[in-house]
């Protein structure tokens, strides 16, 4: 694997990104058309008073049966303006049902929160409306992904319009709802046929860091391609950003000195882990151990990883989005 990747940098035919986000849309990428309906982002309506809790589930087919992880959610807009809480809260889960159930909380096993805290959401009428997420979701591509938003005190800014914050379709889309009451445990309303119009961006390989930045200090890294369970992968890390062009594809690393070293795997108490494999979850662990080297403070780090296949173009599955920090004291 470490050969193969070394003699795509020879040849300056490495792995491909940029940051690799695309867009997942349930039930179509026209957020112009269906229905309106208040809720749940009509925060003034007299059932809704500023405070609700909804869910809406969508299935493995309306996902497009394919794993990938989702950076950020939005929902097509009907009104011109704002909406804002003083609490908003997104959480995000698997379920192995097709259809919610009345105990909300049944609905969403094993949570991940996406956002939690005060929020203001611009609004254009036939448009896209992000909520902006602070944390990612890793869906798997086989069970049903459940929505779990609700708020507290929420004020929707309506300019030149009605108050119905939000649209529909007539499809096979599960929503439900419990009016006045964010701790809500069983739903109050649920319609199975009118789901709101969502947008999911995604990525289906993704880096992602944390911890020191300085030197003597330890980065850890998270690789995550969901759809390549099981699979190698390499990581490298440069002092350029590229793009190193691969085929039609290119990588945010350049060939240099240091990109060789970090996959050349004889500095492993440095680059460790960065010569792996995706566990079923498709996730896999790293650590740049940075030396405690003067000469470093103030370098910008580039990093990477491919995930290798034997049956893809050039064996070359998938690759990531570059990930850079700048080294500090």
């Amino acid at each position: 694997m470490k050969r193969a990747l070394t003699c795509a940098c020879a040849a300056l035919t490495l792995a491909a990104s940029a940051t690799a986000q695309s867009f997942v849309y349930v039930p179509d990428n026209v957020p112009s058309s269906g229905g309106s309906n208040a809720i749940p982002f009509w925060a003034e309506w007299s059932a809704i008073q500023g405070e609700i809790r909804f869910q809406e589930l969508y299935t493995a087919a309306q996902l497009g049966n394919m794993a990938f992880t989702i950076q950020d959610v939005a929902m097509a807009s009907n009104y011109n303006g704002t909406f804002g809480a003083q609490l908003f809260e997104i959480r995000a889960a698997h379920s192995t049902s097709t259809m919610l159930v009345q105990t909300m909380d049944t609905n969403i096993p094993n949570p991940v929160t996406l956002f939690n805290g005060p929020t203001t959401i611009a609004t254009s009428l036939g448009q896209w409306a992000p909520f902006g997420t602070t944390a990612t979701f890793a869906y798997n591509g086989t069970d049903s992904l459940v929505l779990d938003i609700r708020y507290k005190g929420g004020v929707t800014t309506s300019i030149g319009g009605g108050g119905s914050q939000g649209r529909f379709v007539s499809a096979a889309i599960n929503r439900a709802w419990a009016y006045g009451n964010f701790n809500a445990t069983s739903w109050s309303g649920s319609d199975f046929a009118a789901g709101i119009k969502t947008r999911f961006t995604v990525t289906t390989t993704d880096l992602t860091g944390t911890g020191s930045i300085s030197i003597g200090g330890m980065h850890s890294f998270t690789m995550s391609s969901p759809a390549n369970p099981g699979r190698n992968v390499q990581m490298g890390t440069s002092l350029g950003a590229g793009p190193t062009p691969i085929g039609t594809r290119s990588i945010g690393l350049t060939v240099d000195s240091l990109l060789i070293a970090s996959i050349g795997g004889n500095l492993p108490t440095v680059f460790a882990g960065y010569s792996n494999s995706l566990s079923a979850a498709g996730r896999a662990s790293a650590q740049l151990n940075i030396p405690t080297i003067t000469a470093l403070i103030g370098l910008d780090l580039h990093h990477a990883f491919i995930v290798f296949d034997a049956a893809a173009p050039g064996g070359i599955a998938d690759i990531s989005n570059t990930y850079s920090f700048k080294v500090s004291p």
